[in-house]
């Protein structure tokens, strides 16, 4: 099953696994934030996703629960959810699944619990992953944990 994973932030890391166990193809991209324009950001975005889509044909997408952190500005917080929310919209208008996967789900799958960013790049790349930065690795973590829904919702008969 193809899933097609992301880490939006203005620097958006994504993954594109052929199976749960493929070799993923891996890359990141810009976004320039400026705050009062979260339109053109949000166009800028759906521009990058639905290429990717297009491009990969998953069946699922994926994508990192944004982190709010008590001292972050509302310009970060608006940002952060208008990045997933037009994922959503992009998976939603291609008639795909889109699943939201939790920060410490995808700490847990790719280098386990409290794992920092080096730390999770150098397990991607034990896995033979290509990634260049930790959003790339970031967006393998949103993938696994991806793949561990799915088979935790096959093993109880839940799957849809």
């Amino acid at each position: 099953m193809r899933v097609l994973a992301f880490d939006a932030s203005s620097t958006t890391g994504w993954a594109s696994f052929a199976s749960a166990r493929s070799k993923p193809v891996l890359g990141s991209f810009e976004i320039v934030p400026k705050a009062g324009d979260y339109g053109t950001v949000a166009l800028d975005m759906q521009g990058h996703v639905l290429r990717l889509v297009n491009e990969h044909k998953p069946e699922i997408v994926g994508f990192e629960a944004p982190v709010y952190f008590p001292r972050d500005k509302w310009h970060t917080r608006r940002l952060l959810g208008c990045l997933v929310v037009v994922i959503e919209l992009v998976a939603a208008m291609k008639g795909l699944r889109c699943i939201e996967v939790e920060p410490s789900d995808v700490k847990k799958a790719l280098g386990g619990r409290g794992a920092d960013k080096g730390q999770q790049i150098k397990a991607a790349i034990l896995m033979g992953w290509p990634v260049k930065n930790d959003h790339e690795a970031d967006a393998c973590g949103v993938a696994l944990g991806v793949y561990g829904y799915l088979q935790t919702q096959l093993w109880r008969g839940q799957y849809r």
